[in-house]
């Protein structure tokens, strides 16, 4: 067993098995949906959440773990390691980041190490898969933390949502805002960076957003790591990932899913794309 174990939180997706594979802790956030309340991927699958999203016409809402939830992981944790990483959810989006880093004050005697990814989804999965590496090649945790330091400034989620009428329904749509109002049936091309929401491009249909993301990617200069996944978006998952490896011949692409706190506040038949930047 690594002496070091890594935590995350439900908003960060995975290609395939990695996170079972790796060993990687996850503390679910809460989704409350009229009067129902479901721990995000415990009691609520993702392809049963967006099925409901197209069902309901109310609008759930999500919620931070509570500190008790994560005091009873670390403590389990450390019983059986030296340290615990933790890594979670872009601290300006939600609680989370603050919720994990005073649990771990009041519980970690200096043993565990709570870092703000600035991102969700698959590029917060790629965080805790690297630390999981790391632990597993019994690397010390001051090495792991500056490895992930090294990360955050360079890693882009780039995401095309079907309608912003739920982002903004969640209050988490930051400078982006300055699309509302004039979208139409615009498809807008938003980036996630350092924990902002920022607008990009007002692409007129699916298909050109699709070529105008990987378009978007492949300027950025060169990739070492690179990612799709949708949410409620299946026809788009296959074409998308022909269209990055095309533009990034040789660079394997990571596959998975949007989850469910992100579906929450991006909607149903929304897709992204994401890469972490060479050094």
């Amino acid at each position: 067993m690594p002496r070091i174990a890594v935590v995350t939180d439900s908003t960060a997706d995975f290609p395939g098995d990695a996170q079972q594979r790796l060993g990687i802790e996850m503390v679910p956030l809460s989704v409350i949906w009229d009067r129902d309340s479901f721990r995000d991927k415990i009691d609520l699958s993702i392809a049963d959440f967006y099925a409901l999203m197209r069902q309901r016409t109310t609008v759930p809402t999500t919620s931070a773990p509570a500190a008790g939830l994560f005091e009873e992981t670390y403590e389990r944790l450390l019983a059986d390691h030296d340290h615990v990483i933790s890594v979670h959810l872009a601290g300006k989006l939600s609680a989370t980041y603050d919720v994990a880093r005073g649990a771990a004050e009041r519980v970690g005697n200096g043993r565990i190490s709570v870092i703000d990814s600035g991102q969700t989804t698959m590029c917060l999965g790629w965080l805790a898969m690297r630390a999981a590496e790391m632990a597993q090649e019994d690397a010390e945790p001051a090495a792991i933390v500056a490895e992930l330091r090294r990360w955050l400034p360079r890693l882009r989620l780039y995401a095309v949502l079907d309608t912003l009428t739920y982002v903004q329904r969640g209050g988490r749509i930051g400078r982006a805002s300055a699309f509302v109002g004039s979208l139409l049936n615009f498809k807008p091309l938003l980036l996630v960076k350092e924990g902002e929401v920022l607008p990009i491009e007002r692409p007129r249909s699916r298909a050109t957003a699709m070529r105008r993301i990987v378009d978007v990617v492949a300027s950025q200069g060169k990739v070492a790591k690179v990612g799709v996944a949708q949410g409620d978006a299946p026809d788009v998952i296959d074409q998308l990932e022909r269209m990055v490896s095309e533009r990034l011949p040789g660079l394997p692409v990571d596959r998975g899913d949007i989850g469910i706190v992100l579906g929450t506040h991006a909607g149903p038949g929304v897709f992204g794309v994401f890469a972490l930047l060479a050094e």
